[in-house]
């Protein structure tokens, strides 16, 4: 499960805006928003980029696009 949360702060503290981050990885604002709603699922090129974009170690994106929820 994605982590919203998580990869809202992290893009605010690297200075980014989600828009910003939808026109870097070549998605329309919207179709981001469905994947962080998970209505759609990120591709692995998708999370390549925003992992290369957002300077996340492998620790950080797996947190970010791999978060168990916790019942």
């Amino acid at each position: 499960m994605f982590d919203r949360n998580k990869f809202k702060y992290i893009v605010s503290i690297r200075g980014y805006t989600l828009e910003k981050v939808a026109d870097e990885i070549g998605i329309n604002q919207a179709t981001l928003y469905r994947k962080m709603n998970g209505v759609s699922d990120f591709t692995r090129a998708e999370m390549q980029l925003i992992r290369n974009l957002l300077d996340l170690s492998v620790k950080e994106a797996d947190d970010i696009f791999f978060a168990s929820k916790l019942a």
